[in-house]
């Protein structure tokens, strides 16, 4: 490998390291605060090794990865991401009964598969990243075994894990004895003409792509598993998992040309409609967050899923700035909530303090947290000012473009019902405080600390502000600064 090559997966190279060093400081010493230290370190130092990737962009890294403008903005989303449910995790599991030093080697082996899941241009690196994701997130969900629907989590996600996997195994040897090639670009020049058999390992490899997505129709395993799974696991399962898989399913679908094929847009179509809707009927009845977060994700895949519904090669760079932006805008919002729900949470409890109606009175009593809350509902719901509303603006423009009349009604439809449950959780903020409770007890606020507050706090800025100047924040910072309106010119002419 070249100098540039290795430049360009330094990020990667920095994590596989860090994992074997993970492994031999805890054979040395057991300390929490050592291991998330360096955890945190490692990660900061992934983040940092981004800024000269970027030079490197459109270089293929031998034929199994490739390093675009697209994939290296998601992995810095990734890695801000694992940021902060590494320190989330650290306050959490300080009151843990269980060893925890693995945990963090867990963790840094999901936020390892999914940048390669993300980089992946050959089906075998996305199998590698679609397990080593998969595994560790496992682990990681069934690690505090002694709390409540734990164990049940971990098996449900590893059955329905392993079963995905297996089919999209499948559908990529259909594609491969159907084309000769696993590269993603393998059917390009005969699209039109691809025989039956890879007709059927497409359709088997987007089943594989949906489960992670949490798509109607395979989401029921989403809701139990969110609720199970302690409160920093739940936030990597709603944050890097999806980013992961979102990345790899727009570039297997761009760069194999697959939305030239009028039967799998269909297809594609009709499982984000239903996604839309089917989630945000389920999540009406939910009291409780985890469970009402995990169905409202399905509805936000669904939405997002729409950018992929392009009619042209014309629409391909709108369509990548339009789902960018809409997964930045989510992930952030929901941030801030599994923030909250974890510092309220204790890891040697039975369960998490998960059920919504017990932030009833909160912006009485603790006005700040309530604040972010409720701009937070209010971003996933996508009400005007908030950065949720320009997302949906977005993926409105783009469905429009493309005359998506389907998708569109589904999309004002859920946003609808939405309303409804955000609304409902906000009123209950906005309530008068139950008699009993003066002031909100520690049992109720569990280890809130001014930590938590400033960085709750940064991140409803950020969807304040991207909600008021989307152009200047979003479009002259983000994709409009130099060189990386260069850089992702060129990075979307490959698709």
């Amino acid at each position: 490998m070249i100098l540039e090559q290795f430049i360009a997966i330094a990020p990667q190279l920095i994590l596989s390291l860090a994992i074997v060093m993970q492994l031999l400081l805890i054979a040395f010493k057991r300390s929490q605060h050592s291991i998330a230290f360096f955890t945190a370190s490692a990660i900061l130092l992934g983040l940092m090794a981004h800024y000269p990737a970027i030079a490197q962009v459109n270089l293929p890294v031998t034929p199994l990865l490739y390093l675009d403008v697209f994939s290296l903005t998601i992995n810095v989303l990734i890695l801000s991401c694992s940021l902060v449910a590494v320190w989330v995790s650290y306050g959490y599991l300080r009151s843990a009964v269980e060893f925890h030093d693995e945990y963090y080697v867990l963790l840094l082996l999901a936020v390892l598969g999914a940048n390669i899941l993300v980089l992946a241009n050959h089906f075998a690196a996305i199998f590698l990243g679609f397990e080593l994701l998969s595994l560790s997130l496992v682990g990681m969900i069934g690690y505090l075994h002694l709390r409540q629907h734990t164990l049940e989590a971990g098996f449900k996600y590893l059955i329905l894990s392993a079963t995905a996997s297996s089919v999209m195994l499948l559908g990529m040897a259909f594609v491969y004895g159907a084309t000769g090639d696993m590269s993603l670009a393998y059917q390009v020049p005969d699209q039109q003409n691809l025989q039956m058999l890879g007709q059927a390992g497409l359709v088997l490899i987007m089943v594989g792509f949906c489960f992670k997505l949490s798509l109607v129709p395979f989401h029921a395993w989403t809701p139990d598993v969110y609720q199970g799974a302690p409160m920093p696991v739940t936030l990597m399962l709603a944050t890097v998992s999806k980013a992961a898989m979102f990345a790899i399913l727009v570039k297997f679908w761009l760069v194999s040309a697959i939305f030239n094929n009028d039967s799998l847009q269909f297809l594609l179509l009709s499982i984000a409609i239903a996604s839309m809707l089917v989630g945000n009927l389920l999540a009406l009845t939910q009291k409780n967050i985890k469970r009402l977060l995990a169905y409202s994700s399905i509805a936000h895949m669904g939405y997002l899923i729409i950018v992929l519904a392009i009619q042209s090669q014309q629409s391909v760079a709108w369509a990548l700035k339009s789902g960018v932006f809409y997964i930045l805008v989510y992930i952030i919002a929901t941030l801030v909530i599994m923030i909250y729900l974890s510092a309220s949470s204790k890891a040697h409890g039975y369960r998490d303090k998960d059920d919504w109606r017990e932030w009833q009175g909160m912006i009485w009593q603790r006005p700040l947290q309530a604040c972010c809350l409720i701009l937070a509902l209010l971003s996933l719901a996508g009400i005007p000012l908030t950065a949720g509303f320009i997302g949906k603006f977005y993926l409105f423009t783009v469905a429009i473009e493309n005359q998506l009349w389907g998708a569109i009604s589904a999309l004002i439809v859920g946003s609808g019902i939405a309303l409804y449950y955000y609304l409902s959780i906000i009123f209950c903020i906005l309530a008068k405080p139950i008699a009993s409770d003066v002031t909100m007890s520690t049992e109720k606020t569990g280890n809130f600390t001014i930590s938590h507050a400033t960085v709750m706090g940064m991140l409803t800025v950020i969807i304040v502000a991207l909600g008021v100047f989307p152009d200047i924040l979003a479009s002259q910072l983000i994709f409009q600064s130099e060189p990386v309106t260069v850089i992702f010119n060129e990075a979307s002419q490959r698709f």
